[in-house]
């Protein structure tokens, strides 16, 4: 017997008069009480197989409780379960869960194929939820579903516009595949959409930090998490890449014989996406001393966050912003900033960078093409100056 076989009936072992057992790749429940016996077949989608232990597992022990130590008959356990459970329509012919398992083959086989990530951050969090949601309050359509779910979300815009696009997706899927054909009651049109996405908050300018402030960042960060983070920071400061970036570039030797970073991500977004690219290192000029970081040199022996297992952690906006926000510097940075109207993210390493760039006079091709975007992107999305920087130009220009 199989340990997955053996698990199963060691659940019902564990409770005098019950079993289960395959009855023709179904599964069957049997009760006896004295000389009362009953059994029942458990819904069609839960086949006598391993990949199902888990929800059989599931069902035995509500249809369990639902018995209510023979209080109701095993027919009325299994009606009061089917009821509770995740199953699509009347007749529960198959779980939100398997169509959620065809709707990421779908998404990530056919089509634009999205990546993993993708998946996992942009739909299977949305999903879980909607699932969690439909076993816990038993939700009669698609508009009360998605309601439910985004109260999740209900203070961040940006999360709760990805659940009601993503649930809109996944719903009509159930629908209009002809492997499931949920009710029609599941789709959610815009008419219930709306009010739930609600209305796109004005979106604040993401603010380029000051040279002054970024080299005490950096020793915050230093006194707070150690070298690793200390130079994920420098990395990202250093470069003006992309967080994701961070597991993209690696040093190698370039046409002049010299060590330099450089980035293998393409960013897709445009007409085509953008070229691999060498990446320029622009240091921090603070009361007039010049900050060098030589991160090429160091790259490949330098300090980095490490996994439980002691291997180079793979480090995304995610983790930096966790990191951050446990360093009292970047809050304070945070709050300053937010007087002014301007919001402080990891990305504002990068749009450092660019205003850092920037007042070294180079040319637009040149100093977007080390940046990883257009002139007319760049111009569109990053900040060119700041009002320090602003005020500072005229004072030199005019001389006063």
């Amino acid at each position: 017997m199989a340990l997955w076989e053996q698990r199963l009936r060691n659940t019902c072992d564990k409770r005098p008069g019950w079993s289960v057992r395959a009855n023709r790749g179904r599964v069957m429940v049997a009760v006896v009480q004295g000389e009362n016996w009953q059994q029942k077949t458990l819904p069609k989608h839960l086949r006598w197989a391993e990949e199902c232990e888990e929800e059989i597992t599931e069902w035995l022990r509500a249809l369990y409780r639902n018995w209510d130590n023979g209080a109701v008959t095993l027919a009325v356990a299994f009606d009061k379960t089917a009821k509770s459970s995740d199953k699509v329509g009347e007749q529960f012919t198959a779980s939100w869960s398997e169509i959620k398992e065809a709707y990421r083959v779908r998404l990530m086989e056919t089509g634009n194929k999205i990546q993993l990530k993708t998946w996992q951050s942009n739909y299977e969090v949305y999903i879980d939820a909607a699932i969690e949601v439909l076993k816990a309050s038993r939700p009669a359509d698609g508009p009360t579903l998605l309601r439910l779910t985004a109260r999740r979300w209900a203070d961040h815009y940006s999360a709760r516009a990805v659940c009601v696009s993503t649930l809109k997706g996944f719903t009509e899927f159930a629908v209009k595949d002809t492997r499931f054909r949920a009710p029609a009651s599941w789709l959610i049109d815009e008419f219930h959409a709306a009010p739930i996405r609600g209305q796109k908050p004005e979106k604040l300018e993401t603010a380029a930090l000051a040279d002054e402030e970024i080299l005490e960042l950096i020793h915050a960060v230093e006194a707070r998490w150690g070298e690793g983070w200390r130079n994920v920071l420098i990395t990202l400061v250093g470069l003006g890449i992309r967080p994701f970036e961070l597991t993209k570039i690696e040093a190698r030797t370039n046409s002049d014989g010299v060590l330099q970073m450089f980035s293998t991500y393409r960013k897709a977004g445009g007409a085509k996406k953008t070229e691999p690219r060498w990446l320029e290192e622009v240091p921090l000029v603070v009361d007039g001393i010049r900050h060098d970081f030589n991160i090429a040199a160091q790259w490949n022996s330098w300090a980095w966050p490490q996994t439980r297992d002691g291997g180079r952690r793979e480090v995304n906006a995610h983790y930096c912003e966790q990191y951050l926000r446990k360093v009292d510097f970047w809050n304070h940075l945070r709050l300053e900033y937010a007087e002014e109207g301007l919001r402080v993210v990891v990305y504002s390493t990068r749009n450092s960078w660019n205003v850092r760039a920037r007042s070294l006079g180079l040319p637009d091709q040149v100093l977007t093409r080390a940046f990883g975007n257009t002139p007319a992107t760049n111009v569109r999305s990053y900040r060119q100056t700041t009002d320090a920087l602003t005020r500072k130009a005229f004072r030199e220009a005019l001389g006063r």
